[in-house]
């Protein structure tokens, strides 16, 4: 790789590790109190669990997401291996998808002077541009009750703003295989 293709691949790594390690750093008032006991058998009231994107691969979503678009298979990011997937398409730009159950689709905005709130389906999303001074986007996705999927598209020399437009459609790939907000 040349010089500026490694530094832009470092950048957008960078930020697909910083939206997944973002969650982490948020602190909550009120007082600790232990977690209600979980039940010994799951339980899908309405068809709806705790954990809806459990057993959901990161992956396999993102590549049927991808496909067609001459992507090569995505492999598991360094960032969170059981959760987030990444693609690079040479020339083109590197994909990201993070699935994570107890999360909130609003947790990890970086900066909301760059976010657009709305639907992806029938989904609540946010868009975010431009995400930590690097030429991406991301698309946090809502996956009721409580849980997210966080979609990352950084672009090779591209103008700002081609990878917003680029992650829209791929958006609505990856809503279509995500389990229904109901």
């Amino acid at each position: 790789m040349t010089g500026p293709i490694r530094g832009f691949m470092t950048i957008v790594g960078l930020a697909v590790l910083a939206c997944t390690l973002t969650a982490c750093d948020s602190s909550v008032g009120g007082t600790p109190n232990p977690a209600p006991p979980q039940p010994t058998s799951p339980s899908t009231s309405a068809g709806q669990t705790d954990t809806p994107l459990a057993g959901i691969s990161a992956c396999a979503t993102l590549d049927k997401a991808l496909a067609g678009q001459g992507f090569p298979p995505g492999h598991p990011s360094a960032a969170d291996p059981q959760h987030g997937c990444l693609a690079s398409k040479p020339q083109f730009g590197t994909a990201g998808l993070d699935l994570q159950d107890g999360r909130n689709y609003k947790e990890a905005v970086y900066d909301p002077s760059k976010t657009s709130t709305g639907q992806v389906g029938n989904r609540n999303a946010v868009l975010e541009r431009d995400i930590q001074g690097a030429e991406g986007c991301v698309v946090y996705m809502e996956v009721k009750p409580n849980s997210r999927a966080t979609l990352t598209m950084g672009m090779y020399r591209s103008p700002i703003g081609e990878a917003c437009k680029t992650i829209v459609p791929l958006a609505q790939a990856v809503d279509a295989l995500l389990p229904p907000n109901s």
